[in-house]
């Protein structure tokens, strides 16, 4: 399967998920979340996509250096406009290409790390960065949002549901048993 499907049915899962959210919903801090939002998780997925997605005209990737757009975190309509417009860029940006990666981890911001990757490289971090904050959006509302109807496999990295179907399932945070806990002294 192509980066570019993986993406697109990625960012449909969020657009079926927040289209099912009221604002005042999408944007309530959770406290499950410590505090945020699954307004906030999501805007966070869209502007890492977005400053991908302009690397591939620009040549210079800094995930530091986007523009914190808080209407996509107070708007479940603007955020699905832009999983649109997102969906429709990754679709038609078929080609690989080298890329300049610069973060920062000094305390002044300054640019200290610079790296070569490539295009398709960063879709791939892209989906899996999307994947984990799936899997937090799903807790949030699991907890909150009782309502609504998640995709399957929402959050889960795909290496976990294909070793979830290729082995023995065992209920979801259920450990099989390794000892017996009666032939143990505890102290």
């Amino acid at each position: 399967m192509k980066l570019q499907d993986v993406s697109v049915t990625l960012l449909g899962q969020l657009t079926h998920v927040i289209a099912q959210l009221t604002p005042a919903e999408y944007a309530r801090p959770l406290p499950v979340l410590l505090g945020s939002s699954v307004g906030k998780h999501l805007r966070h997925v869209i502007e890492f996509y977005n400053m991908m997605l302009t690397a591939h005209q620009t040549g210079h990737l800094n995930y530091d250096r986007r523009v914190r757009q808080t209407t996509l975190e107070t708007s479940p309509q603007a955020a699905i406009d832009a999983l649109d417009q997102t969906s429709w860029l990754v679709d038609h940006y078929d080609t690989d290409r080298l890329l300049t990666f610069e973060a920062s981890y000094s305390p002044d911001g300054a640019p200290d790390l610079s790296i070569s990757t490539t295009y398709y490289r960063e879709l791939h971090y892209n989906i899996e960065h999307a994947i984990h904050h799936s899997a937090i959006i799903r807790i949030g509302v699991e907890q909150t949002f009782s309502g609504v109807v998640l995709p399957p496999h929402f959050g889960l990295a795909h290496a976990t549901v294909q070793h979830e179907q290729q082995h023995v399932q065992t209920p979801r945070g259920v450990l099989p048993a390794l000892i017996h806990l009666d032939h143990v002294q505890l102290h």
